[in-house]
């Protein structure tokens, strides 16, 4: 056993540790240790005494450790700072004074304080030299389980991290009937003495690795050791259930709220209604289910405040549902580019919460503005999920669906004889893509549409241009867009005319990992393999291209037209020129949002396909002097 300097007994490493080479990792940090001592009760609460340390190997790494910050639940627990120092490589030791140590409350929460009670616990040290070590010793106190008689964690090592030498020690009544798991190399031992288990977790080593491009979220594939209680993920949706169900009661409030809101309308109409009323009306304050807690706010309590976090929504379109006759129940999933499950059930690896309507096997998240009733956002979507309700269990949110999201891009170009490029374009969008839409138009004033414009059609040479956008109010239907643009110089127009096929100004979603898609072509399609998997997030992309060039002009090279079907999707790429119109057709379909390294070959060859119709040039000659160079 080892004596931390606090005087906190933790785990010591073997003997023989050997060191590695510090040219092995090309961390900016690196975890030199961490020894976690949790000693759980049976009702739940449990004390959680943790000594670490932190090398700072690159200096741009120090903001990742200055302030240091651990986020907590104030009314559930306690979390003190027992010392924290700085050791320098020449042995001196600099304490961190009380008077550097902060708790405040996390900054969502300052505008609706009653609906968390997170604290972020922040320790600054003074200015850390590069082979300075941060030391910190900190004990935190349970005093409240989230869900009583229970217990269940895991510690994750992120993929892009260094660590070395950390150890978990975890004891617990037998009673408990604690299970633990692993993935990615811990090592486990198990115990019994007396009435007491005794879990030992010990990671040595763990080289920072950086995945590529797109890649999933690295908590998907990271290092993680796991201790539970839950005898399975029904387990899990049971406990939330048990919780979230009395909240969603329907009151005389609940009532006229669903009866105003649905009119008179039955059935889908009606349940569209209240998921639009729910959407438009409660103002989302978004508070992570864990820290936040499982216990959502009465959805009474919800329409008489006007805002709520996820559980608030979810509850109240419950109610809501409730107050019609309909069924619906709360899910808990992941908003995030993670798309699997830990090896154990645990209620900690979700974070937010929406709702489903079993009999039309349609999940709902009211807590998205602007995203249409029954389609999910690109956050949410190839998830598996746990419904709560009389029949808890796992269910996959829906994946691409390319037909359901899809965006439809519709353009008229002409280019002048003094190279200036007018365009105008219609783009419809459903599914995520309207989602995405809604809330761009949504933020986006009019005022500055001009400037929008203009920031979009810089790379292809500058211009301006607006955009006429629809209601982004109205859900049930597509949302469409129209847009006129100019862009000076596009084209040396003279006795060669060269360009590529111009993309438009159409705007891309930037939000939930999706970049553009030509960028993100070229990111995704590059190495041969994977040892990971990708995301994708395009669904469905047509765009049908008019372009009237200068009399005068034959073609002299098109790109070749493609048409490729595999078990990815499909890409078809065609281009006619005829009495001076090009017209260019274009449509990729992605059958999937993850693909993993099996399945990587061949979405590559579909974004390769569409990498190279997009980067070809057309090429155009004077048909006069053509025909002279000929003779």
């Amino acid at each position: 056993m080892l004596l931390s300097a606090s005087g906190l007994v933790a785990e010591a490493s073997p003997a023989g540790f050997v060191p590695v080479d510090t040219a092995a990792s090309g961390a900016m940090t690196r975890q030199l240790s961490y020894h976690a001592v949790v000693k759980v009760a049976a009702n739940g609460t449990y004390t959680d005494q943790v000594s670490q340390s932190i090398l700072l190997r690159n200096l741009k790494g120090e903001s990742k450790i200055n302030p240091y910050s651990e986020t907590y639940s104030s009314s559930l627990s306690s979390l003190n700072v027992v010392k924290a120092w700085v050791a320098t490589p020449s042995g001196k030791q600099i304490l961190i004074p009380a008077a550097d140590i902060f708790v405040r409350p996390i900054p969502v929460a300052q505008g609706a304080p009653m609906y968390s009670h997170s604290k972020v616990l922040g320790i600054v040290p003074p200015k850390i030299a590069v082979g300075d070590v941060l030391h910190i010793v900190t004990e935190k106190h349970f005093f409240k389980p989230y869900f009583p008689n229970a217990y269940s964690n895991y510690w994750e090592i992120p993929q892009s991290r260094s660590v070395r030498d950390e150890t978990i020690k975890i004891e617990a009544p037998v009673s408990m009937h604690l299970r633990a798991a692993q993935r990615g190399g811990w090592e486990i031992r198990h115990s019994i003495e007396g009435g007491t288990e005794i879990i030992h977790a010990r990671m040595a080593i763990h080289h920072a690795e950086y995945s590529g491009m797109e890649t999933v979220g690295e908590r998907q594939f990271s290092p993680i050791f796991e201790v539970t209680s839950f005898p399975s993920w029904a387990a899990v949706g049971t406990a939330y259930w048990a919780r979230a169900n009395k909240m969603a009661k329907v009151t005389p409030l609940v009532r006229k709220v669903a009866g105003m809101a649905s009119g008179k309308r039955t059935g889908w109409a009606s349940q569209k209604a209240l998921f639009s009323w729910d959407s438009a009306n409660i103002r989302y304050v978004g508070l992570e289910l864990g820290v936040g807690g499982f216990v959502p706010i009465a959805a009474n309590k919800t329409l008489e405040t006007g805002y709520g976090d996820c559980k608030a929504h979810s509850t109240l379109l419950q109610a809501l549902f409730n107050a019609k006759g309909f069924k619906l129940y709360p899910v808990m999933m992941n908003w995030n580019n993670v798309y699997n499950l830990p090896p154990l059930p645990t209620p900690f690896w979700f974070n937010h919460a929406i709702d489903y309507a079993p009999k039309r096997h349609m999940f709902l998240d009211s807590t998205g503005q602007y995203e249409t009733p029954g389609q999910l956002a690109v956050g949410e979507r190839d998830k598996p999920t746990v419904v709560t309700g009389p029949h808890p269990r796992i269910v996959m949110t829906p994946g691409a669906e390319p037909k359901k999201n899809q965006f439809v891009y519709t353009a008229n170009l002409r280019l002048h004889r003094d190279g200036t490029l007018r365009g105008a374009g219609k783009m419809t969008s459903k599914g995520w893509w309207a989602w995405a839409y809604r809330e761009i138009f949504a933020s986006v004033p009019p005022s500055h549409y001009a400037t929008v414009m203009s920031m979009l059609l810089a790379p292809s040479g500058g211009g301006s241009g607006t955009f006429f956008p629809g209601d982004p109010a109205i859900l049930d239907k597509p949302f469409k867009v129209d847009a006129k643009w100019s862009t000076p110089d596009f084209a040396k127009v003279g006795r060669h005319l060269s360009f590529p096929v111009p993309p438009g100004p159409f705007l891309v979603p930037g939000l939930s990992a999706t970049p553009n898609p030509i960028a993100y072509l070229a990111e995704v399609a590059g190495p041969n393999a994977r040892r990971h998997s990708v995301e994708t997030y395009l669904g469905g992309l047509i765009w049908t291209t008019k372009i009237h060039i200068p009399s005068g002009y034959e073609a002299v090279f098109l790109p070749p037209n493609q048409d490729i079907r595999n078990a990815g999707g499909s890409f078809s790429y065609k281009i006619q020129y005829h009495h001076d119109m090009l017209l260019v057709h274009y449509h990729l379909k992605l059958n999937r949002v993850v693909y993993n390294p099996g399945q990587y070959p061949a979405l590559r060859a579909l974004l390769l396909a569409d990498l190279s119709a997009q980067k070809s040039p057309l090429i155009f000659a004077r048909k006069k002097e053509r025909n002279a160079d000929n003779d």
